[in-house]
C-alpha cells in the first residue's frame, strides 16, 4: 500500500490557532493596582500622581473605560517626562486599550513605558508578557517571541499554562524544535500537579512532531492520547497513519482494528483504509468482513464505492460466492455491465462455462465499458462448450474493436483449428460405431 494512502494525513493537524483569550479587564488591572501600591511604598511615585490614578480605578471598577482613558490622556500630560510617574501613566493607558480591545495602541503605550526603564523588575518583564499576549492576538508571533523570551527568563517555577503559551509561540514562527522542550515541560508540571494535561496540549505536541517528521516521538504522544481519550477517533487514525508512514503497515492495520472493536473508528475513509490494508496485508478476508459489517451498521453508505470495494476484497479472500453476489449488487446500483464481465471472470477461472456465458450475456445486454472484451471472453466460453459457431460470431464482433482485434483473430483461428479436431474425433467414433 503507498504511504500516502487514504488515511487522514497527520501533517495536517489544525493546531495553527490564534493564541490570544481576552483576558477579562478587571484581571488585566490586577497587576496595575499592584505596581501602584509598590511604588507608593517606595516614596518615588508623586502623591498626587497616585491619587489621580486610585481615582482612574475606581473608574475603571465601575465599567467608565473612556472616562478613565481621558482621565489618564490628562494625566500623562501633567506627570514629568520620564519618570516613574510616566511609566507607571503609560503603563495603564496600555492595559486600559487593552481592556478596550484596542490592540495596536496597547502595546504602543506599553512599550513606551518599558522604554523608560523606570519599572520595577518584577513589574517590567510582566508588562513584556502583555506584550508578547498583545502581539500574539494580531498574529504577529515573530514580535511576541521576543518580549516571551525574555519574560519566562525571569520566571523561578513556570506554571504548565506559562510553559505552552511560550510552546505556541515557537510553534507558531514555525520553530518547532524549541516547541517542543516547553511542550514536554507543561505536560510533566501538569502530571506532577496531580492534574491531568489539557488535550490541546498533546495535540500540540503531536503536531510539532509531525512537523519535524520524528514520527517515533508523535507514535509515542499518540500512544498517551488515545490511553488518555481512548473514544476520540482521530488519534487512532493518526496512529495508523503513523505507522504506514514508517512502514509498519501491519502495526497500523492492528491500530484501526482495535479501533473498530471498540466502536471508536467512525469515518469512511479510515474504514476505506482498513479494509485496504487488510488487502494489502494479506488478510483480505478481515477487511471484506468488516466491510460488511459497516455496510450493514450503515457506518458507510451502500454505494458504488464501497460494494465495490466489498466485492474486490472477496475476490482478494478468494471467497467467490459473496464475490459474486456483491459484483451482482454493484450491477444493480450502477446499471453497468460490467459487473457481470467480473462475475464470468470468476466462473472462467472455475471452468464453470455455462453460468459465464449467463453472466456474459446479462453483461452485453447493459453499458459495458470495453464490450470486445466481453466478446472475446463470450468467444472463449462458447468455444469451451464446442459450440463453434456462436463462438466465431462473438470473435468477430471483438474483433471489430482495435483493443481486442489481435488477440479475437488469433482466437478465432485457434478455435477453428479446434472445430477440426472436434469434427475429426466426432467423425472418428462414428466410424469405429
Amino acid at each position: 500500500m503507498a504511504k500516502n494512502n487514504s488515511l487522514a494525513n497527520p501533517a495536517t493537524h489544525p493546531f495553527k490557532k490564534r493564541l490570544w483569550r481576552t483576558t477579562k479587564f478587571s484581571a488585566l488591572m490586577l497587576g496595575v493596582v499592584f505596581a501602584a501600591n509598590s511604588w507608593s511604598a517606595s516614596t518615588s511615585v508623586s502623591a498626587p500622581t497616585f491619587k489621580q490614578l486610585t481615582s482612574i480605578q475606581e473608574q475603571i471598577a465601575a465599567n467608565k473605560s473612556t472616562e478613565a482613558f481621558n482621565a489618564l490622556k490628562t494625566l500623562h500630560a501633567e506627570v514629568e517626562q520620564g519618570s516613574i510617574d510616566e511609566a507607571l501613566v503609560l503603563q495603564m493607558l496600555g492595559y486600559t486599550e487593552m481592556g478596550r480591545n484596542n490592540y495596536a495602541p496597547a502595546i504602543d503605550y506599553l512599550k513606551r513605558s518599558l522604554a523608560l526603564n523606570m519599572l520595577p523588575e518584577n513589574v517590567k518583564y510582566n508588562v513584556g508578557y502583555m506584550v508578547a499576549q498583545l502581539y500574539a492576538a494580531q498574529e504577529k508571533y515573530d514580535e511576541a517571541l521576543v518580549f516571551a523570551e525574555e519574560w519566562f527568563k525571569t520566571i523561578a517555577a513556570p506554571t504548565p499554562e506559562q510553559a505552552i503559551f511560550m510552546a505556541n509561540i515557537f510553534a507558531q514562527t514555525e520553530k518547532y524544535q524549541q516547541a517542543i522542550p516547553y511542550v514536554k515541560q507543561a505536560i510533566a508540571a501538569g502530571v506532577a500537579s496531580g492534574k491531568e494535561p489539557r488535550e490541546s496540549w498533546y495535540q500540540l505536541y503531536i503536531a510539532c512532531s509531525f512537523e519535524l517528521k520524528d514520527y517515533n516521538q508523535a507514535a509515542e504522544a499518540l500512544q498517551t492520547a488515545i490511553k488518555t481519550w481512548p473514544q476520540k477517533p482521530d488519534y487512532w487514525e493518526q496512529l495508523a497513519s503513523v505507522y504506514v508512514m514508517q512502514g509498519k503497515e501491519l502495526k497500523g492495520l492492528a491500530s484501526l482494528q482495535l479501533a473498530w472493536k471498540l466502536g471508536v473508528l467512525q469515518k469512511e475513509s479510515s474504514i476505506r483504509s482498513l479494509v485496504q490494508l487488510s488487502v494489502t496485508q494479506g488478510v483480505p478476508e478481515v477487511g471484506a468482513r468488516l466491510l460488511d459489517a459497516a455496510l450493514q451498521k450503515n457506518a458507510v453508505p451502500r454505494n458504488e464505492t464501497y460494494v465495490d470495494l466489498l466485492a474486490n476484497a472477496w475476490i482478494a479472500a478468494r471467497e467467490n460466492t459473496p464475490a459474486i453476489a456483491a459484483f451482482e449488487e454493484l450491477a444493480k446500483i450502477t446499471g453497468s455491465g460490467d459487473p457481470y464481465v467480473r462475475i464470468a471472470n470468476i466462473y472462467v477461472d472455475q471452468a464453470k462455462w455455462k453460468p459465464a456465458e449467463q453472466a456474459l450475456r446479462k453483461a452485453l445486454q447493459s453499458n459495458v465499458k470495453e464490450p470486445g472484451k466481453a466478446w472475446l471472453i463470450l468467444g472463449i466460453v462458447m468455444t469451451e462448450q464446442t459450440q463453434f459457431d456462436q463462438g466465431f460470431d462473438a470473435f468477430k464482433k471483438a474483433r471489430a474493436y482495435v483493443y481486442t482485434e489481435k488477440q479475437a483473430g488469433s482466437w478465432l483461428k485457434y478455435a477453428e483449428d479446434l472445430r477440426r479436431q472436434h469434427n475429426w474425433i466426432k467423425r472418428s467414433q462414428e466410424t469405429e460405431g
